[in-house]
């Protein structure tokens, strides 16, 4: 069955090249889209998707925190803010996923994906700020951080061991250990327990 999908999105240009990105993937129906902010909310309720795709185009503080705790939709918001207090409070809103309107085709489509599934999904710039490192690169490159290794990461930090966690996922130790590995080395962390601190701070798990 397809996800349901609202794009939510204030800017002709944005909204169609945004809505052929949904319209491709073969697991959405892209049921609606909202060209007023008055709208939003109403066909939210209406339609109840399971995805909802929201250009906030600046206006975080505003349009989310009304419509983030709608019960059974996931919302992914397409942010180019740079405030980290207004990231912060996109995921204490409980947004699963945040894009920028500089992320590639690929990372747009993976997000899209990811967060349609229940994942949590995060472009690189918006991961530098949440930590406040430095980002030397200009563009947006995806981290990929896969759902599996969400999965992994959110049992870490509720102190599973890599013995609990091979069990719980169905997988080998060793498996477990290659993705804790990865995790480390995508995030640039040195350790597990700088990764607990990492993941609840910056909001990544919950």
């Amino acid at each position: 069955m397809k996800s349901k999908v609202i794009l939510a999105d204030f800017q002709f240009l944005t909204r169609k090249g945004m809505a052929a990105l949904i319209q491709a993937i073969p697991s959405m129906h892209l049921v609606r889209q909202v060209m007023h902010e008055n709208e939003l909310e109403d066909t939210l309720r209406e339609v109840a998707p399971e995805l909802a795709v929201v250009d906030v185009h600046g206006k975080e503080d505003v349009l989310i925190p009304q419509i983030a705790k709608i019960e059974g939709t996931s919302f992914l918001v397409i942010s180019n803010t740079q405030n980290r207090e207004s990231i912060q409070r996109l995921l204490d809103s409980g947004v699963k996923g945040i894009l920028t309107k500089n992320c590639s085709e690929e990372e747009i489509t993976n997000g899209l994906i990811a967060v349609s599934e229940g994942s949590r999904f995060f472009c690189n710039t918006v991961l530098e700020m949440m930590t406040n490192r430095e980002n030397d690169e200009e563009d947006c490159e995806p981290t990929n951080i896969t759902k599996r290794e969400f999965e992994v990461i959110e049992l870490i930090t509720q102190g599973k061991s890599t013995a609990q966690i091979a069990e719980k996922l169905h997988l080998s130790v060793h498996t477990i250990n290659s993705h804790r590995k990865n995790i480390l080395k995508k995030l640039k962390l040195g350790s597990p327990a700088e990764l607990i601190v990492y993941a609840l701070e910056s909001g990544l798990v919950r």
